[in-house]
């Protein structure tokens, strides 16, 4: 892992897209919340090659193949890992310095740095919100707004006091200095002074799918426009920071990544997505004060393959919206527009309608093509012959940039009833066009794959020095329960000791992820197996953890189970082999106490 950063290799990882890569080589298909193909490192007729999208993961339940997606690189291509990262690198446009860091050492600590400043910001916010004193124009605000105390705990809302040094006083205490604080874009210089950049504001934090707090938005709560005139800002947002670029992040998809849905619904600002949020719709994320960037698609694209737009309908509105179209078309997903009649936003909508108005109006989105043509349709005056030789012409060229060869047909049908121009006149306009666009870009075959992929062996089942088969499947267990909830990954680390696995691989697996709870940090699966990479029966069990697909009616019971499994075991194996009375009779009192202990346990669960 030494050729690049934990930050460089999460980059350019979350900017491409596993399954799209994986498709190049084998057929894949949907298979619940993951995805299934025949395994290309073993002849099998029904698949068994699992991929999962959120984690970047692949693991084969045949042949026990597994890894991250940089791992299925080198395996698929024969590769090594530096030139596998490259290949993906390239593929993102990402370039990767000679080095192979992005970032010199000062720059990972500058970052690890404004995230903690931010988490304490975060929470600063969120208790000035909560003062009885303080935030009381803030909770009014919200009030009027109809958000609930759940909804503002969920979305981690605060409120930034009318103050100049509030916040500074707060972060200088904990030990960092002004110029620390202005980098971090919490603070700004004016006269040569350094005061808080948001001051009596409500705060809408900004949080990473890593659920790391990279920045804020700050509203005010009433009118913008000064007792003097002056106009101030509605919206003040974070300044571009090493942890935070506004084209690459998308709002409260920490979120709507868990909605266990393929779809997600694109809205314009923080209130819109909080609103429907609250009206129990899981799935809304809103770009960052700027128009949908191929970044934010990228990103967009590995938790969904259908986004439904839903924006103002003003002009720059729809002139966003067809924008983010053609984006989301391009990077190969689907997209549909909800319109909102009636009201300015989907959360005036919602207040106006209901939560059953805006379902309502979430099922009759519009297809992005038929939205497009309507478009066109208001443009001319079909009655001319002039107006109507134009709004075919420009209804051909709209159709020219459609892969799909049945939508295009029916659109073609129905300009043709709509103008009494005969589909084959349609059609030849169409194919004018389609000429000049260029085409998509020829698919990497299987053969290309069986060329390439060449001297890889399948992974073979570590030596089970003196453990059980059923205690080396108690660890896997367990390392893949405390992966899953970081409550019980600290309650684990009380319990048991990283040295208690049986061997390195969970030791290691086990110290990671210890160490990511306790820091408040989401346990970044991908990151974790490329502390293997290069050795692949390593890196099968590895990543083998994060792929048990069992579900517990109760995760604590099943915790304290496991661990009780696996200490017991510890303490009968070393038993066993005890020679000196001494040591056999304190070895029974451990055991003793452990029985006791798992008692304990149980009443606590």
């Amino acid at each position: 892992m030494a050729f690049v950063s934990d930050d460089l290799f999460n980059e350019i990882c979350m900017s491409n897209d596993i399954i799209d890569y994986a498709s190049s080589f084998m057929t894949v298909k949907k298979n619940g919340k993951n995805y299934m193909a025949c395994c290309p490192f073993h002849n099998e007729k029904t698949p068994s090659f699992s991929l999962d999208r959120d984690k970047q993961l692949f693991h084969c339940f045949g042949c026990g193949a597994s890894g991250n997606f940089v791992q299925l690189v080198m395996r698929l291509e024969a590769l090594d890992f530096k030139d596998a990262l490259q290949s993906l690198a390239e593929r993102a446009n990402i370039k990767i310095p000679e080095n192979g860091r992005r970032e010199s050492d000062a720059v990972t600590r500058k970052k690890d740095s404004i995230i903690e400043m931010n988490k304490l910001a975060a929470r600063f916010f969120y208790d000035s919100l909560m003062n009885p004193e303080t935030g009381r124009d803030a909770r009014a605000y919200f009030s009027a707004r109809k958000l609930s105390k759940e909804t503002i705990i969920k979305f981690g809302l605060g409120y930034a006091p009318n103050t100049t040094d509030a916040l500074l006083k707060e972060l200088k205490d904990k030990g960092y200095t002004e110029e620390q604080i202005v980098e971090a874009g919490l603070a700004v210089m004016r006269n040569g002074k350094a005061v808080d950049k948001y001051r009596n504001r409500v705060i809408f934090p900004i949080i990473n799918v890593q659920g790391k707090v990279i920045g804020f938005g700050g509203r005010v709560m009433g009118s913008n426009e000064l007792a003097n005139g002056v106009k101030i800002p509605k919206y003040l947002n974070s300044p571009q920071t090493v942890v935070y670029d506004k084209s690459s992040n998308v709002f409260a998809l920490n979120i709507a990544k868990n909605s266990n849905t393929r779809r997600l619904i694109l809205c314009e600002g923080y209130m819109d997505v909080i609103s429907v949020h609250q009206a129990g719709i899981p799935n809304c994320i809103a770009t960052l004060g700027t128009a949908l960037t191929e970044q934010q698609t990228r990103l967009l694209m590995r938790y969904c393959d259908e986004i439904l737009i839903c924006y103002d309908m003003d002009e720059a509105g729809t002139k966003a919206a067809l924008r983010a179209i053609d984006m989301i078309s391009a990077a190969g997903g689907r997209s549909r527009v909800i319109r909102i009649a009636g009201a300015k936003d989907p959360d005036e909508y919602i207040s106006k309608y209901g939560v059953s108005g805006f379902k309502t109006a979430i099922e009759k989105a519009m297809p992005s093509t038929e939205f497009k043509l309507s478009l066109i349709r208001r443009k001319y005056d079909i009655t001319d012959t002039d107006g109507k030789v134009r709004f075919v012409d420009e209804i051909a060229q709209c159709l020219a940039g459609i892969t799909d060869s049945v939508e295009v047909e029916a659109y073609i049908k129905k300009t043709a009833d709509e103008t009494g121009i005969s589909e084959r006149a349609i059609f030849g306009k169409y194919s004018e066009h389609k000429k000049k666009s260029p085409g998509p870009k020829p698919d990497r075959t299987k053969e290309d794959y069986k060329r390439r992929a060449v001297n890889l062996i399948n992974s073979e089942k570590p030596k089970e020095d003196r453990v059980s088969v059923a205690v080396m499947d108690a660890e896997r267990k367990l390392l893949s329960v405390i992966a899953k909830s970081r409550r019980l990954c600290i309650r684990a680390s009380e319990l048991i000791e990283p040295d208690e696995f049986s061997n390195n691989i969970y030791v290691t697996l086990a110290t990671r992820m210890y160490d990511s709870a306790k820091a408040g940090n989401q346990i970044d699966e991908a990151v974790i197996v490329n502390e293997f990479s290069g050795n692949t029966d390593a890196e099968n069990i590895a990543a083998a953890v994060f792929f048990n697909n069992e579900e517990y009616t109760d995760n604590d019971k099943t915790l304290y189970d496991l661990i009780y499994t696996i200490k017991l075991n510890r303490l009968e194996r070393r038993m066993n082999e005890a020679t000196d009375p001494g040591e056999i009779f304190d070895l029974i009192k451990q055991k003793n106490k452990l029985i006791s202990d798992r008692k304990e346990w149980q009443i606590k669960t």
